[in-house]
């Protein structure tokens, strides 16, 4: 934007920046129509314009023919010098008149710097402001911050069948612009007439360290203890690396991929140790303001055979409570497969779940 456009916009401003109730600035199109408002700012080669019947208005500087305004407001001359009182300028004169307490002085167009409220913030300031504001902020970001999110949920039944569902799932996460550390602990418990029919608790940590703004290296511990599955522990301790495919505030995809070692003992004295490779999926997506649908999928093969994998896959859609945005409801699904499961067990394990969930940021 040339100097010329730039003073003709400051003029603008100055003209309906100090805006009593009773205030009405006039800002003339070429087109010959006329908006009646308050000038509240120029900013890059555009007039911001408060209106009452359309709200806030930006206005090219090119589409302007002219500008009065009845408040005095600030106009900054690139001398450094500063002039207060209401502006009145055409595109067909080179000057514009301040207004002031001493009386009408003209403008050259040319020297006008900036304008802006008469009680407000100059420009400079305001822009002094929002860098330290964004200073500020990515000192944060670098810094990071702890998170946590707490759900459960909980199905009892009484009368013909006597039965009690309970889940619950807790995660602490501390996220930086650099790096990414969780750790959760989850847990499922469900009985039907008195007797308990699952007992189940997993627990683990993922670190996450970003070598480019999408390429990262990781490592992970993830622990699990299963009554009914006559599983004392099962540990798998991997490390890799990975790649964001997406990586958006509302929208958000990365794969990754590693090599490990699980183990796993039972209650009935077997204990395997098992060199494995580790593939997995995360993705997330704010459908709108109010949904949010989330997956992870993580894929365990054994180096021994092509039918010796675990895949475990996690899917849920996130609602909003009452328009909070710390309480919420996650319903969704969990898929444990193994296609050589232990004798006398299912390859399949399926989750169903309703959850409410508390997101403290």
């Amino acid at each position: 934007m040339s100097l010329k456009r730039l003073n003709h916009c400051a003029l603008i401003l100055l003209f309906g920046l100090a805006l009593p109730a009773a205030r009405a600035d006039v800002v003339t199109l070429t087109d010959g129509s006329r908006l009646i408002g308050t000038v509240e700012r120029l900013a890059d080669g555009k007039i911001i314009l408060v209106t009452e019947f359309a709200g806030t208005l930006e206005i090219e500087q090119d589409k302007i023919a002219s500008i009065e305004t009845d408040q005095p407001i600030n106009v900054g001359m690139d001398s450094g010098d500063r002039l207060v009182g209401r502006i009145n300028w055409n595109d067909t004169v080179e000057h514009a008149v301040v207004q002031t307490a001493m009386g009408g002085i003209p403008v050259d167009v040319e020297r006008i710097s900036d304008v802006w409220p008469r009680d407000g913030k100059s420009p400079e300031a305001v822009a002094m402001e929002q860098q330290v504001a964004a200073i500020r902020e990515e000192a944060a970001a670098r810094v990071g911050k702890w998170t946590a999110t707490v759900e459960a949920g909980l199905l009892r039944k009484d009368g013909n069948t006597n039965s009690l569902n309970a889940r619950g799932r807790a995660e602490l996460r501390h996220q930086s612009t650099d790096d990414l550390l969780k750790f959760y602990l989850s847990g499922e418990y469900s009985e039907e007439s008195e007797i308990r029919n699952t007992a189940e608790v997993k627990a683990g940590a993922y670190y996450e360290y970003l070598i480019t703004e999408r390429i990262f290296a990781y490592g992970s511990l993830d622990l699990e203890y299963d009554e009914f599955e006559n599983l004392d522990l099962r540990a798998i301790v991997s490390a890799g690396g990975g790649y964001y495919w997406i990586k958006k505030p509302e929208h958000e995809l990365n794969t990754r991929g590693g090599i490990g070692c699980k183990h796993e003992s039972f209650m009935d004295g077997f204990v395997e140790n098992t060199p494995q490779a580790v593939v997995g999926l995360d993705y997330r997506l704010d459908i709108t303001s109010w949904m949010q649908f989330v997956n992870s999928t993580t894929w365990h093969p054994t180096f021994e055979s092509v039918r010796d994998y675990r895949l475990v896959a996690d899917t849920a859609l996130l609602f909003p409570l009452g328009g909070s945005d710390i309480w919420k409801l996650k319903i969704g699904a969990l898929y444990e497969y193994d296609p050589l499961p232990r004798p006398e067990f299912e390859p399949l394990d399926e989750t169903y779940y309703a959850n409410i969930l508390l997101d403290i940021k």
